[in-house]
């Protein structure tokens, strides 16, 4: 249940440009319109009632981790931008997309898509008091018309937050002692930590049993099923290139243009894979074009089919709200968390990856909190009930300019599909298949 808090408030819209000139009010990072254009603009939806807008001081934290969304105290309540509030929750499962028909005048808000962003989001947080003329933008969700309060300040929209969790599934609470606003996103199992910066903790409960292979996968042939994380109508996370680059299958892309984490897991996959089969393993692919292969398909055909298989390794590369997080990470089943072949494998694929010159950030062992004798995120854990050793690979960021080259050169991407082959190869030169 939501904790609504009616003094916590939020989001943002930029408004239209004065006269015939049509003006995107979400267009961040072009020139706003002054608050007198606006109401020229939208008469019909700017009141001439104005109030004090008082730079917001309040921390707000998401899912644990600080952020800095602009933000006004207006009439007692905090508002921030919306635009902020949709960068900083992308790649979480409460993100959201935005666009602006400007035909009708109206924002759409899209719950479970990623965000683009469209520059100027989350910038310097205000130090000086501003004007706030009380609005009525039209907002959509879904294409169906939502009720959010809003003001406008110096030509942009900011809406509740209370509001903006309620409608978009979120939840927001206030902690007065701090006097910290409270966002924290619904926990589904998803591919993607949920918080990079964080270490998870030292878990309660003992861990569990290693999963015993299924007797069939015990027969002297080598049977590997690589996942290449995500595809087709689920991008994963989305970035914007910082030089032109030509992608493994040879088709030109500017600088400054988006690019998606479906493409880069399955272009290292189709590496992986020509690998393993040129030394006569047998490989199983969960795609091997931009098909889209949903959580559910997933999790029946690695709990059913998985103990056939020696391993199951899933690709995948990493992002965050902000571009300082870098490095490589691997996911494992948590019944290895104090040893035993998860590690054994971890230790051999670190290795491969730091040779590369790559940084290396952690191991991450996370349980379920619904039930913390099973793995939080869905791939280890479908595996673990088919009796299949699982492991999810997260490269590099595709939010941090240094770690992003790392995908942009297809000689990269073959440098990450060697080391994947490498320790998978080694890692079997010492136990049974």
């Amino acid at each position: 249940m939501k904790r609504l808090v009616a003094g916590i408030l939020t989001a943002a819209l930029l408004t239209s440009a004065a006269g015939a000139v049509s003006y995107d009010p979400e267009a961040a990072g072009t020139s706003a319109p002054t608050a007198t254009a606006v109401s020229e603009t939208v008469s019909e939806s700017v009141m001439a009632a104005s109030l004090t807008a008082y730079p917001a001081t309040m921390t707000v934290m998401l899912d644990g981790k600080q952020v800095k969304p602009v933000g006004y105290n207006i009439n007692g309540n905090n508002y921030y931008k919306l635009r902020d509030i949709a960068l900083i929750l992308n790649g979480t499962t409460a993100q959201f997309g935005v666009t602006w028909d400007k035909s009708t005048r109206s924002m759409n808000l899209t719950p479970g898509s990623s965000y683009e962003a469209v520059g100027g989001e989350l910038g310097a947080i205000p130090t000086k008091n501003a004007t706030a003329q009380t609005c009525n933008e039209t907002v959509l969700i879904n294409g169906i018309k939502a009720s959010l309060t809003a003001y406008n300040v110096d030509g942009y929209n900011y809406f509740k937050l209370v509001d903006l969790g309620d409608a978009l599934g979120f939840d927001v609470g206030y902690e007065s002692q701090t006097r910290t606003v409270v966002i924290t996103t619904p926990t589904v199992e998803q591919p993607t930590p949920e918080t990079p910066e964080e270490t998870p903790e030292e878990p309660e409960t003992p861990a569990e049993p290693e999963p015993t292979p299924s007797v069939s996968a015990i027969d002297g042939k080598l049977k590997i099923w690589i996942d290449p994380g995500h595809g087709g109508a689920d991008s994963g996370n989305v970035a914007t290139s910082a030089i032109p680059f030509d992608d493994y299958w040879g088709v030109h892309h500017d600088g400054n243009t988006k690019i998606y984490e479906k493409d880069f897991t399955l272009a290292v996959s189709l590496m992986l894979r020509d690998k393993l089969e040129a030394a006569g393993v047998e490989v199983r692919m969960t795609r091997e074009d931009d098909s889209t292969v949903d959580a559910t398909t997933r999790k029946q055909l690695f709990s059913t089919e998985g103990g056939g298989y020696d391993m199951i390794f899933s690709v995948h590369q990493n992002g965050y709200s902000t571009s300082t997080p870098k490095g490589a990470e691997l996911l494992i089943q948590v019944a290895y968390e104090n040893g035993g072949a998860g590690q054994e494998f971890g230790d051999l694929l670190k290795q491969e990856y730091t040779s590369l010159g790559q940084d290396w950030r952690r191991f991450v062992f996370q349980r379920s909190s619904s039930d913390p004798s099973k793995d939080y995120y869905f791939v280890l854990r479908a595996a673990q009930e088919g009796g299949a050793l699982a492991f999810i690979s997260e490269f590099c960021f595709m939010s941090n300019a240094d770690d992003q080259l790392w995908l942009l050169y297809t000689e990269n991407l073959d440098k990450q599909a060697t080391a994947q082959y490498n320790a998978i190869m080694k890692y079997f030169e010492t136990h049974p298949y």
